[in-house]
């Protein structure tokens, strides 16, 4: 179903829950493309993905107004966000032209070791369960879809229910294109719970990539570890996201408005907002929670992706004060699913003793920590839970030598607690590129932080290695075989080979 998150209203059910003996079907049929996709070559691949971002492009008008209308996020932003949607299957485009992610190796018959080959092939099929609050990059055909399309798997996604009607668009429109490429099950789609688990539990499915809640990645897991053959779920989840200002950043110009407007971005239902703002005790640190204060107070309340969500967060808020914070800014609910900012504050001594108030809230609020001292500061973001991200503000300039071995330790102490480490600059904001790691240690992701979800480094979740041992030439994979006709750089007896 469909629903205006401004008003609450159901606007139309977009299709009706599918069967068992669907989801088997495109399951199979999956399974049955999977070889078909994994033989193209890295041009024919490429091409596809380019091809399938122009026709989203094209269509730019019709999908944008979809996605205002299930989600409320404003045209502004999701015309943004389609721009960085079809940017990113351009961006795996590029890395498969590039093709270092096939990581070929060869290492010719010498003495008693044999010829062998050894390169990166897809995992097959793939399941891909999107997020409510990026409804084009982190949905149907988000960096998961991207990824495993770039890899030569094909993907079944899940409907996400709070934008139903526009994953259907979506997918409708790169069906269309794959199958005008030759790759007519290369992408499926099926809607509601239950046939999303049926997914992850059909034996042709090879993998999981999710981006949500932990709650929900934890049991995507218990269902893919439950399975005769367990698969891995790649999951994005929960994240504190702790932004740290020294006191020698503290005066820092426009820090309170950049950190409000960081919170608040997307009303706060972005998974890099600073959830946990840590700052001096004394009268810098006031300086800055009375600005904060001043400028969430003054915020109208803004629409959150459903409801429910809404709900969870102000339960979230009033448990973060109930486990000993005080709540400097309560937050109000409104019409249809919106609801003004929230603040709360608490030392770093009554954290420590306090766990309880390390929750996500999901939406515009944020919990300040107040510290005396950096050893005080080191002590309580050990009990913080490992995140996407850890924000650094401090004084580069400072010629001060305790300044700068604070400022290292805090981002030695960072790397060890997530997988972007940030210096001088809020985390909202994920740009997709070649060096780009979203991700982190559990409970940030599933993988123990090893594999991106974003960037051009996402493609290896939906790759295995497998080594080809005293093969002639033309039983083995384009990719290795010694005319190299896919044009791919190579390491040849040790030594790396350029195209």
């Amino acid at each position: 179903m469909s629903v205006d998150p401004r008003s609450g209203d159901a606007i139309e059910r977009v299709a009706e829950e599918t069967s068992d003996v669907e989801v088997d079907r495109i399951c199979a049929a999956a399974a049955a493309g999977a070889e078909a996709l994994a033989a193209t070559s890295p041009t024919q691949r490429a091409e596809m993905l380019e091809a399938m971002a122009n026709d989203l492009d094209g269509r730019r008008e019709q999908l944008v107004a979809l996605a205002d209308r299930e989600s409320a996020l404003g045209h502004a932003r999701l015309d943004g966000e389609l721009s960085r949607t079809t940017g990113q299957l351009r961006l795996f485009a590029k890395v498969l032209r590039d093709g270092a992610m096939f990581e070929v190796v060869i290492d010719h018959a010498a003495g008693a070791a044999p010829d062998l080959r050894r390169m990166l092939i897809p995992l097959g099929p793939v399941a891909v369960f999107g997020a409510s609050n990026f409804p084009f990059a982190f949905s149907a055909a988000g960096g998961d879809t991207a990824s495993a399309l770039a890899a030569g798997c094909p993907v079944v996604v899940k409907a996400h229910g709070a934008h139903p009607a526009l994953d259907a668009a979506v997918m409708e429109t790169m069906r269309r294109t794959a199958d005008a490429h030759g790759q007519p099950d290369a992408v499926s789609i099926v809607f509601g719970r239950d046939a999303g688990r049926r997914v992850v539990e059909h034996p042709a499915i090879s993998a999981v990539g999710f981006t949500g809640s932990e709650s929900v990645g934890r049991l995507l897991m218990d269902l893919a570890a439950a399975r005769e053959r367990p698969i891995p779920v790649y999951a994005e989840m929960g994240s504190l996201n702790p932004l740290i200002v020294l006191p020698s950043a503290a005066r820092r110009p426009g820090l309170a408005r950049d950190l409000a407007g960081s919170v608040t971005l997307g009303a706060g239902q972005f998974c890099t907002k600073p959830g946990l703002v840590f700052l001096p005790s004394g009268e810098e640190g006031d300086d800055i929670v009375d600005a904060l204060v001043g400028s969430l107070s003054a915020m109208d309340a803004a629409f959150l992706l459903t409801e429910g969500i809404r709900d969870s967060f102000v339960s979230h808020v009033s448990d973060v004060a109930n486990a000993g914070a005080d709540l400097l800014v309560a937050p109000h609910p409104a019409a249809g699913s919106a609801v003004t900012p929230g603040l709360a504050q608490i030392t770093a001594a009554a954290l420590r003793t306090s766990p309880r108030a390390l929750v996500e809230c999901f939406g515009p609020a944020t919990l300040v920590v107040r510290y005396d001292g950096i050893p005080e500061l080191l002590a309580a973001l050990r009990v913080v839970p490992p995140s996407l991200t850890v924000s650094v503000f401090a004084d580069t300039t400072a010629a001060d030598a305790d300044e700068k071995s604070t400022t290292a330790s805090l981002i030695t102490a960072a790397e060890a607690q997530s997988g972007r480490v940030i210096l001088n600059s809020v985390p909202t904001g994920v740009a997709v590129t070649w060096a780009q790691n979203h991700a982190g240690p559990y409970p940030a992701s599933s993988a123990g932080g090893m594999f991106t979800s974003v960037g051009a480094t996402a493609v290896r979740r939906f790759q295995r290695p497998v080594a080809y041992q005293g093969m002639t030439d033309e039983m083995l994979p384009p990719a290795l075989r010694d005319a190299n006709p896919w044009h791919l750089p190579r390491r040849v007896d040790g030594v790396e080979v350029g195209v």
